[in-house]
């Protein structure tokens, strides 16, 4: 577009970039504008933006206006044009208005404690880091669940069963208690306490039955399954408002298929949440009713075949060398390097490194299997430099106060690497273990050993890393290259 003159027009549109104003150009590029920007050193192209721009100031943009005036006409007619205030397409569900709305009410979000333990001076403690408000210390001071330790700078009770439960009775209806890894709680009243904390518990709020807990337990579930077959199961039975749970066991194929139908059809909950919550449902009707529930007359949803993200070579290479804390990229190298889970590399001690065998040995990994992985000569490297620096004692990445590391710190730890390095492809820490089965595969590396070393019970599980590779694909010449345009 032009003004009734031959010079091309140029717009200014402020944007924000990085958390600062900047005015992005548009305009028909021609010979005379391209070199004029390549002379400005103020102006830059933006990748984000997919367009050059400047930085904002009412300066700038008199001195943009001057500068190109005798070969454009320089327009700031959208200059503060906003498409906030235009429509965004956002995903919205479509379903049942009030099914399931008041099954499970979250609390409100408040602070988390950590409770760790620890020995002092021959006692076993239960410890914490937290500041209370003046209300809350005063009733600390009279009810005593708990002692401060001045030398130590942290609140203190005695590891017993009484002191823990009056400990909890003071902090759940008010934070949210998280604990250590190494805190193990087998005491089933405690633990269905934490299970529960997360939720409103109003009058007609239904506990899972102590019986299912008994024997999750027994059978040695571990605790991520454990924890949510839990929450499944209390969702279904504060689902299904006015029924007793005498009534609730005694329901069959029917009922559950209806709760199901219903759920799907209120929020469309994934293929993967629904097979788990059947899965759930069946092992609870087997220990509360001693009824076995065909599992080929309740109806399963098909699972969507989606292949796993995957980072390339170059971008891992990224993320490490963006990382300069040597504890950290240790961690995230070895993920990737080994192909581990995120709570093998937690669990992982020191004597598991083999040096001489340039090898891993993975403990009680998923399935509570044993196993092996490779060490590359870069991670071992990188590990002795770390060892020597960091000299743990127990575990071989620990936190603060000992103990295992947090997985939440370690997928922080590449959330900010990939923001460094620029690397925008989407993945979590689990797609470093992708990428190492990929890699490894493009690599040559037989499928049989890419099994073994991620410790798969099924060649089905590893065979989809076939359809990841691009090896072959990449060297496929696509019809578009063959159309002259």
């Amino acid at each position: 577009m032009e003004y009734g003159t031959n010079k091309p027009v140029i717009y200014l549109n402020k944007e924000i970039l990085n958390g600062k104003e900047v005015v992005k150009l548009y305009c028909k590029m021609n010979d005379k504008i391209a070199v004029r920007i390549r002379n400005s050193n103020w102006i830059r192209f933006s990748i984000d933006l997919r367009a050059y721009c400047m930085t904002y100031t009412e300066k700038n943009v008199a001195i943009f206006k001057e500068f190109f005036s005798d070969i454009a006409i320089v327009s700031t007619k959208y200059l503060y044009y906003s498409t906030d205030n235009q429509p965004k397409v956002s995903p919205i569900n479509i379903g049942i208005d009030n099914y399931g709305r008041k099954a499970l009410v979250k609390r409100p979000k408040t602070d988390m404690i950590t409770l760790f333990p620890y020995e002092h001076k021959g006692m076993k403690l239960i410890g914490f880091k937290q500041i209370f408000p003046k209300n809350e210390f005063d009733k600390i001071r009279s009810d005593k669940p708990f002692f401060w330790n001045k030398e130590m700078k942290i609140w203190q009770f005695n590891a017993g069963r009484g002191s823990f439960l009056k400990a909890l009775g003071f902090l759940l209806p008010q934070y949210i208690v998280k604990i250590n890894s190494d805190l193990n709680i087998s005491d089933l009243t405690i633990k269905q306490m934490l299970l529960e904390q997360s939720y409103e518990k109003g009058k007609d709020f239904k506990s899972c039955p102590m019986t299912f807990l008994e024997y999750m337990q027994l059978h040695n579930y571990s605790s991520s399954t454990l924890s949510t077959y839990y929450n499944l199961i209390l969702r279904y039975l504060n689902t299904l408002k006015g029924h007793t749970l005498e009534q609730i066991n005694n329901f069959g194929v029917s009922e559950i298929d209806t709760y199901h139908k219903s759920w799907i059809q209120a929020s469309s909950p994934s293929a993967s949440l629904i097979n788990q919550s059947v899965t759930s449902i069946k092992l609870y009707y087997k220990v509360m009713s001693n009824k076995e529930i065909d599992l080929q007359a309740i109806h399963r949803p098909m699972r969507n075949k989606t292949l796993p993200n995957v980072y390339s070579r170059e971008e891992i290479r990224k993320i490490i060398k963006s990382i300069n804390n040597l504890k950290h990229r240790t961690m995230i190298f070895l993920i990737y390097s080994a192909g581990l889970r995120i709570s093998e590399l937690i669990n992982m001690r020191v004597e598991d490194i083999m040096v001489d065998r340039k090898m891993v040995l993975i403990r009680r990994s998923k399935g509570r299997k044993d196993r092996y992985s490779t060490l590359a000569d870069s991670a071992l490297e990188m590990l002795t430099r770390y060892i020597i620096q960091s000299k743990p004692t127990n575990y071989l990445f620990e936190g603060q106060f000992g103990g295992q590391y947090s997985s939440t710190s370690i997928r922080n730890v590449l959330h900010a690497a990939k923001k460094k390095a620029g690397v925008r492809t989407m993945g979590s820490v689990h797609t470093l273990r992708h990428s190492f089965a990929t890699h490894l595969l493009e690599n040559g590396t037989d499928l049989r050993y890419i099994q073994e070393l991620l410790g798969h019970n099924s060649s089905k599980t590893t065979e989809i890393y076939t359809h990841v590779s691009t090896l072959n694909i990449s060297k496929i010449t696509s019809p578009g290259d063959l159309i002259n345009l």
